[in-house]
């Protein structure tokens, strides 16, 4: 390799490294996830909740939302979780990102184990599909920056 090649390879790495273009992450992003969990945990049907924030220039900005909700209560609960998420999504950032409702019932659990996972009761992809209509609902997203 040549002088030249080399220095232009050490330059680039120096310059990916100050731009942290691999790192990705956030805290607008990790705050819906949490804010989320919270209000999820206010509702009395919601047994648990948990959320999993993932960044990266691989796979961009993923959050996975999980709630177990009192198996009696489980079909109507769907909805009105993944409203909330939709709405904590739209107020909490201006990025796009991927956002992953689970809803598991207390009689079956999320779980992993070596043959397998539990499957949950639903399972979305939350949308912002209609931002007319969400601002109209939710107000203002808050701006890019």
């Amino acid at each position: 390799m040549s002088f030249r090649k080399a220095l232009a390879v050490v330059s680039l790495a120096f310059v990916l490294a100050g731009c942290n273009v691999t790192d990705q992450y956030h805290e607008d992003v990790e705050a819906v996830g949490k804010q989320i969990v919270a209000d999820w945990k206010e509702l009395p049907e919601v047994v648990d909740a948990k959320y999993e924030y993932r960044h990266g220039l691989d796979q961009g900005q993923v959050i996975y939302a999980t709630a177990t909700v009192r198996d009696e209560s489980a079909e109507k609960s769907v909805e009105q979780l993944e409203e909330i998420a939709q709405r904590d999504y739209w107020r909490g950032t201006s990025q796009n990102i991927s956002l992953h409702v689970n809803v598991y019932s207390d009689a079956n659990p999320q779980t992993t184990s070596p043959t397998g996972s539990s499957k949950p009761y639903s399972q979305k992809r939350i949308e912002l599909d209609d931002p007319a209509a969400l601002e109209k609902k939710y107000g203002p997203r808050p701006a890019k920056k």
